[in-house]
């Protein structure tokens, strides 16, 4: 979906996710049930059909560190944590404009809409995350700690980790 209006949507790219390079474990159709921004961690909620499952909150488990700022600006999140016995997501999809005119194909504009499906690819510790300055709350930095908090769907920035 595309958001004309407000143009300040999370851009993120799974640069180093093994779910999605086919390396490790599965990617999932997630049904989504609100409104979401790539990026965003779930978790895998109930079976709606063929390898389609209802989106989920994520686990308050997960853990990460912010490794570097890309050349694009954006930042490199390390998985460093995950709980043992439940899956976390992180939800993307490729943002392909309709529109052909350039102010029209920033990634910023696109989200991912309620009742849409989306992919949900699983994390594994060690996993990299692209993520713009706008999924984050605290100050950034290299070296930082991070979590998620699900009902802001923000990342938390907190002390940089030793």
């Amino acid at each position: 979906m595309i958001d004309i209006t407000k143009g300040s949507h999370v851009v993120s790219f799974p640069s180093k996710v093994a779910s999605m390079m086919g390396q490790y474990s599965h990617v999932y159709n997630i049904v989504l049930q609100a409104d979401t921004d790539n990026g965003m961690l779930a978790g895998r909620g109930d079976y709606v059909s063929f390898d389609q499952y209802e989106q989920a909150a994520p686990s308050d488990e997960f853990a990460g560190r912010i490794n570097e700022q890309a050349a694009n600006g954006n930042w490199y999140v390390e998985v460093t944590a995950l709980p043992a016995d439940e899956e976390v997501l992180v939800i993307y999809n490729a943002a392909i404009s309709p529109y052909s005119e350039r102010e029209f194909q920033d990634e910023s504009l696109f989200y991912n809409a309620a009742g849409e499906v989306a992919q949900g690819g699983v994390l594994c510790v060690g996993d990299v995350i692209e993520l713009s300055e706008n999924a984050f709350t605290g100050t950034i930095a290299a070296g930082s700690a991070v979590s998620f908090d699900s009902s802001t769907k923000k990342y938390i920035v907190s002390a940089i980790s030793g």
